[in-house]
């Protein structure tokens, strides 16, 4: 965590905690609201835009009271939602030193922008509406008359300004040597001498507590002391309150000593004993956890702390993976990026290599079938793989000598046995050649689409009886239409007629 984001709408305050650079952050608002906003103005962080938000979809630049910075700023919004954005910018250190550096004016031309380096508050009166562009620009006056607009802004770093009439432009320095005042910011652990308090014409806002002072300052810093709370006894130590990250240096009772880092004071430390180390897969399985240790390498010992960075190391084959875990009530858990795929492949089992890979990897896949290995494909790994196994399969035809189907059979194919019934089978196809077995009798065939067996079913025997007696009665007549005449005659006379 990067710090948090303090935000006061009338009288809710909310703190954001800030998880990335930039960061935006967006809550209802629900009409209109006193709003402010602010950073810790030891981080590097700067609040670069405030808008309401319409439910609509339309953004609208607030005008803020005099006059903000990007650590802190205030005014009442109109909106149905808010939306803050923070970014990059500087870290102030509790003295902020202000100066006038002098005014200027300039003529703004339709189309021309102007581009103003600095810190400057800028007073514009234009025919048009003006346009001012920038990463950390704030409107702290609007109002128009006649035709004409008056818009007054402050900007720092860089800005564009466009418009159509004239600007006036007072700059500002936030770091000389010899500065018109100070701005104090309370900040524990350091102590300022030397200073008297002021009431300047000209007033920034860093913070909601700050005091302006002159004089000749002196910086007193001290160590800070937080509270160790939890199972495991020590103590924790700030030596310099004013860097960001701040560096808490915790030494347990059991001799194990650690180095944390936060972009704001924490209240106190928390620990636990060490109860279990854990690494899970994104679909919840556990993994051997081979090793844990802090980011700088150290391993872990009996106690465990929160706000250090812990990491899990888990090896899988010959691959060693690093993760970084969280720690709750004493267990340092990881979540990964590996998966341990699991195949569904109906009547199938399967093989996958390697069991443990990162999501999304190629994977082989093998299948076996009664213990055959029958099929090998490469997967992208995912908890669950899906295997389509009907296109393993291959219907084929088999029949006897005289095309008949056969009734009732048993292919067998390698290692493999399938059984066909009224003259088809699925085959898995592990080997160019097939044994038909029928009636206890193997044939070996070529695998194709139709296999022919050199045999005869009862089909078949029905047809050649058909066709026997057919051609039987046909011969017969054929016999007897080609008799001659005086035959015919010679068997009518030797019939007896009884």
């Amino acid at each position: 965590m990067l710090g948090f984001l303090f935000i006061l709408i009338n009288t809710t305050a909310i703190a954001v905690p800030i998880t990335s650079i930039p960061f935006i952050y967006t809550t209802s608002l629900g009409g209109c609201a006193n709003f402010s906003a602010y950073l810790d103005p030891l981080t590097p962080w700067g609040i670069a835009s405030v808008y309401a938000i319409s439910n609509n979809g339309v953004l609208t630049q607030p005008t803020l009271d005099h006059y903000p910075t990007p650590k802190y700023l205030r005014g009442r919004i109109c909106g149905d939602f808010v939306t803050v954005k923070v970014d990059r910018w500087r870290s102030l250190a509790p003295l902020v030193p202000i100066s006038i550096k002098g005014e200027d004016s300039a003529y703004l031309y339709q189309g021309v922008p102007y581009v103003i380096n600095g810190t400057a508050v800028i007073k514009i009166k234009s025919f048009t509406p003006p346009l001012v562009e920038g990463r950390y620009v704030y409107k702290v006056g609007s109002t128009s008359a006649f035709g004409v607009y008056i818009e007054k802004y402050i900007v720092y770093d860089t800005a564009q300004v466009l418009a159509y009439g004239i600007a006036n432009i007072t700059y500002i320095s936030l770091s000389d040597d010899k500065p018109d005042y100070y701005v104090e910011i309370p900040t524990r652990g350091v102590k300022i001498e030397g200073v008297k308090p002021w009431a300047p014409d000209f007033q920034l806002y860093f913070a909601p507590n700050q005091t302006t002072v002159v004089g000749r300052p002196r910086l007193v810093v001290e160590q800070i002391k937080i509270p160790v709370l939890g199972e495991c006894r020590g103590v924790a130590t700030v030596v310099n309150p004013l860097e960001r990250p701040l560096r808490v240096y915790v030494k347990l009772e059991t001799g194990e000593e650690y180095a944390l880092s936060f972009y704001y004071l924490p209240d106190n430390i928390t620990t636990w004993r060490l109860r279990e180390v854990v690494a899970r897969t994104i679909d919840g399985q556990n993994l051997p956890v081979y090793l844990v240790t802090t980011d700088d390498g150290a391993s872990v010992g009996l106690c465990v702390v929160e706000g250090v960075s812990y990491f899990v190391y888990v090896k899988t084959n010959s691959t060693t993976y690093r993760y970084p875990a969280e720690v709750k009530n004493g267990v340092v858990e990881a979540f990964t990026d590996l998966v341990k795929p699991r195949v569904i492949a109906p009547g199938f089992n399967a093989t996958v290599e390697p069991d443990v890979v990162k999501t999304g990897s190629n994977v082989t896949v093998r299948l076996y079938y009664n213990g055959t290995f029958v099929a090998e494909f490469i997967k992208k790994a995912s908890p669950i793989i899906v295997i389509n196994v009907s296109s393993l399969f291959h219907k084929i035809k088999v029949v006897d000598a005289l095309g008949s189907p056969l009734t009732t059979f048993t292919i067998y194919v390698g290692s493999l046995k399938f059984y066909g019934h009224n003259g088809v089978a699925e085959i898995i196809p592990v080997e160019e050649r097939a044994a038909v077995e029928i009636n206890g009798v193997r044939y070996l065939a070529q695998i194709r689409p139709e296999i022919k067996v050199p045999t005869l079913t009862q089909e078949s025997f029905l047809k050649i009886a058909a066709a026997a007696t057919t051609v039987g009665v046909t011969t017969a007549f054929a016999l007897r239409r080609k008799e001659p005449r005086a035959t015919r005659e010679k068997i009518e006379r030797d019939v007896v007629e009884v």
